[in-house]
């Protein structure tokens, strides 16, 4: 889509970079595309990034040299980071099964 994107702004029409991406074995329908530029994220793709974003909040510091580091929790399994999670940042949060 993004691709799609940047041929728009080069002045191209979105059926003729589909056509040309349908030669190349791409199948991506115009009408994909313009669904998908209209349609909002739905909430469990917002949702998801807000737990990966809390995740790598925790997981990583930033040491005296300014070098990423893992922390002692960046070792924690699925069941103690959720646990976690819900002590501290993201009571709502529901564990992946």
């Amino acid at each position: 889509m993004g691709f799609i994107d940047a041929m728009r702004a080069d002045g191209h029409a979105v059926e003729s970079i589909c056509r040309v991406l349908r030669e190349q074995g791409c199948q991506v329908a115009a009408r994909t595309y313009r669904a998908w530029r209209t349609r909002p994220p739905a909430d469990r793709t917002i949702s998801d990034a807000q737990v990966v974003n809390a995740i790598g909040d925790i997981a990583w510091t930033v040491d005296a040299d300014g070098r990423r580091v893992l922390a002692a929790e960046g070792l924690y399994g699925r069941r103690k980071m959720t646990a976690y999670l819900r002590r501290t940042t993201m009571p709502t949060v529901s564990p992946a099964l």
